[in-house]
């Protein structure tokens, strides 16, 4: 058999055939077969196209021709696109195979790696394209002046000049990293002079009296942290959060087993104390860090707090959750629990069950030093909704999702305090957490790139009392604040791997931040826990501690106990109807006037309704909106008209507005917003430096505003404030804006 025999005896046998074809003999189709194949494909394309366009109910002949046009047009430009990208391909075809393979695996781990940061893929496929021209450019570049070929004419030359741009993208990109972002600031002062008169009590943030003392309690077996193991000062035991914790199983569950030395049906009870040094009774509060990288302990973050508060007369602790919290870049070997955060509230619960059982303990040392009147939770991201999840948890009777957890408590919380908190990631009955009767602050900064948006003013939203309790709630959003400045130990950046892409200049400094912190903090522990309600004039108006304050802007809202609401606008659909019977609301040329719940950076809503006005006095000329008074309403000279108000206006500038009030006489009086301050421009935040893109760059967020009664009777001493008829708002001092207004009401002074 000579070798054309050979070769034709390989190919004619069916194994021969099979190495050779492989699974392209599944498209060895004839020509008549692939073009009716096209054929075919190319009629259903047209037949559901067809049907879709014809099945638009017809309006007119004029507007159906025009969706005719554009419809042949996009599916013209789609049958383009397809050409496009098959041509592509095909070049595509042409790359050696090795690299196409590395190429397109490195694309996929470089996604995997960077989709859960961004959730976005503009950004995603922006940094994987630049990556991958720049990189492989680098590499043809070296490769091309290295190769045999580089002496061919012409060889060199391209060579040298991808190596050029190949370095040129790379060192842009070092100095991309490098850099820490653009100045991305609101353009507004708040030294300008108003009718805010400063506090007159010592700023809070000062150091007290007191001599601080330490210790910890805890397990005394603990594994990983001496201070709860064998340096422990008081031991505790374990309490079984299994039930309320999801995740963590099977072979997860052995593996932080292993590391912790415990499991979750016997989590210790840890904590790192600051105490004043004397006899008390002393305040209690309890602070529990959020979600972290368990190996990197969170508790000791919050030692400014401790400090601070232990000296003014205070017993601090801070809780140790870490062993509930998620195990930062080893998370795919120990696994993230969910749906964990009523457990971590259950916890700050037992953890007052252990204070109290101390407090009532002769020849223990804290028998008798702790005031269980005056007690606080507080809590810093996942732990701030915790520190709401235990005050609702308080009074019931069993876990409201699960009866078989009974629960006795009872304890006098009398103040909860949520630093930068998620919200709803747990739901009790699936709906998010209420709270009654107890006096709530939230902190929150524009420059959270964890919780990105003010989810905390949703729980304010939430926060109601009763008619026979003195309270208040507070919010303020810190403009350029972050997230993982409040805790020492989380640092100048919120996320994993960030750094290299998150806008860095724009976050205020650790000091500052902390400083605030702890103003807000013990001013509002002084007026909830000690009565001392000059303090809430800070969270009316955080310019009157201006001086205390950080140099940045500040939105504070504000509500007491004692403040009559005239409209909240919760009570029906009636645009024109106040919450108290007998009032009426108007509008006047305005462009927009409708109620709804404002939104969230996010796109979720707050847990509120509020009226959103809008004006163009290039339009309409001057907008007003109204507030007619019950007839029979009567106040006295000590109250303070109050509303809260959120811009919506993209403008960098502040909307002033002025507010006139009349009497049943027809007496007016009117006085500008900016009595107190103009209402500052929406706060904005560039979470990454550009050219990448965010979700979004601000929010609404309001501020409350009181004006004295007395002080519009100054304007007139006609004017008879204890016989108003109507308050006005008339936007006749910024041409155009859009504005939240919401909690309209009078309150004592």
């Amino acid at each position: 058999m000579d070798n054309q025999d050979i070769r034709n005896s390989k190919s004619n046998s069916p194994n021969g055939s099979k190495k050779k074809n492989g699974i392209k003999s599944l498209f060895n189709l004839s020509p008549k077969a692939w073009q009716w194949a096209i054929y075919v494909l190319v009629m259903v394309t047209m037949l559901i196209w067809f049907g879709v366009i014809f099945s638009i109910p017809p309006a007119s002949l004029h507007v159906w021709s025009i969706t005719l046009g554009f419809a042949v047009i996009a599916g013209g430009l789609s049958l383009l696109l397809g050409h496009l990208v098959i041509t592509l391909l095909n070049l595509f075809q042409k790359v050696p195979n090795l690299f196409r393979w590395l190429m397109v695996g490195s694309m996929i781990v470089l996604f995997n790696l960077l989709y859960p940061l961004f959730n976005q893929l503009y950004n995603v496929i922006f940094i994987i394209t630049y990556v991958v021209i720049f990189s492989c450019l680098l590499g043809a570049g070296i490769g091309g002046l290295k190769g045999k070929d580089a002496k061919k004419p012409g060889q060199r030359g391209v060579a040298f000049g991808a190596l050029l741009l190949g370095i040129t993208g790379i060192m842009g990109a070092a100095a991309w990293v490098l850099w820490p972002g653009p100045v991305h600031d609101a353009s507004w002062f708040t030294d300008e002079p108003t009718g805010t008169p400063a506090l007159t009590v010592e700023d809070p943030s000062q150091e007290g009296s007191y001599t601080v003392l330490t210790l910890t309690y805890g397990s005394g077996s603990d594994k990983q942290r001496p201070e709860y193991g064998d340096g422990v000062d008081i031991q505790t035991g374990h309490v079984d959060v299994s039930p309320m914790v999801q995740g963590g199983l099977g072979i997860i569950h052995r593996l932080r087993q292993s590391y912790w030395g415990f499991d979750l049906s016997s989590v210790p009870l840890n904590a790192r104390v600051w105490y004043p040094e004397g006899g008390g009774p002393f305040p209690l509060i309890l602070i529990v860090h959020g979600n972290h990288a368990m190996d990197d302990f969170s508790d000791p973050g919050y030692d400014y707090l401790g400090e601070l508060l232990g000296s003014r007369g205070y017993i601090v602790a801070s809780v140790d959750q870490n062993f509930l919290n998620t195990s930062g870049m080893h998370e795919a070997v120990l696994g993230e629990l969910q749906g964990e955060n009523d457990a971590r509230g259950y916890l700050l619960l037992q953890h007052l069950s252990l204070w109290h059982g101390w407090n009532q303990t002769q020849n223990h040392q804290f028998y008798g030093k702790v005031d269980t009147g005056k007690i606080a939770l507080a809590g810093h991201s996942r732990g701030g909704e915790a520190a709401a999840i235990a005050a609702a948890f308080n009074h019931l009777p069993a876990h409201p999702d699960n009866f078989d957890i009974p629960f006795d408590f009872g304890y006098d919380i009398g103040a909860v305090i949520t630093i930068a908190p998620s919200d709803g990631q747990y739901q009790p009955r699936k709906q998010r957490t209420p709270l009654e009767d107890v006096s709530y602050l939230v902190l929150q900064g524009s420059a959270d790139s964890d919780v990105r948006s003010f989810q905390g003013s949703r729980q304010y939203d939430r926060v109601e009392f009763s008619e026979d309790h003195s309270g208040f709630k507070a919010s303020v959003y810190i403009h350029n604040a972050n997230h993982g400045q409040f805790n020492t130990r989380w640092g100048r950046i919120d996320m994993n791997a960030s750094l290299w892409f998150l806008n860095r200049r724009q976050i205020m400094p650790v000091a500052e931040q902390e400083t605030a912190a702890k103003i807000f903090i013990s001013a509002f522990l002084e007026a909830a826990l000690h009565g001392r309600h000059e303090y809430e004039r800070l969270f009316e108006n955080p310019l009157a501690a201006q001086s205390w304050l950080p140099d940045t802007i500040y939105l504070s809202q504000y509500e007491s106990s004692e403040t009559l609401i005239l409209a909240d606008f919760e009570e029906d659909l009636n645009l024109e109807t106040t919450t108290i019977p007998g009032g009426r609301l108007k509008g006047i040329n305005l462009t927009t006037w409708r109620e709804e719940p404002p939104y969230l950076g996010t796109g979720s809503l707050r847990d509120t309704v509020s009226v959103r006005l809008g004006w163009n006095q290039d339009l309409e000329g001057p907008g007003a909106y109204n507030l007619e008074l019950p007839a029979d309403l009567t106040l006295e000279d000590n109250y303070k008209l109050t509303f809260s108000m959120a811009n919506l206006s993209r403008d960098k500038n502040p909307i002033d507005i002025t507010i006139k009030v009349t009497d049943q006489s027809g007496q007016e009086a009117a006085l500008p917003l900016s009595h107190a301050a103009p209402l500052p421009p929406v706060l904005p935040y560039r979470m990454y430096k550009p050219p990448l893109r965010v979700a979004f760059e601000w929010e609404p967020v309001f501020t409350t505003y009181s004006f004295k009664l007395r002080d519009f009777e100054e304007v007139n001493r006609s004017f008879n404030l204890e016989n108003l008829k109507s308050v006005q708002f008339i936007f006749d001092r910024t041409p155009a804006g859009e504005i939240y207004l919401d909690d309209l009401g009078f309150r004592s002074i």
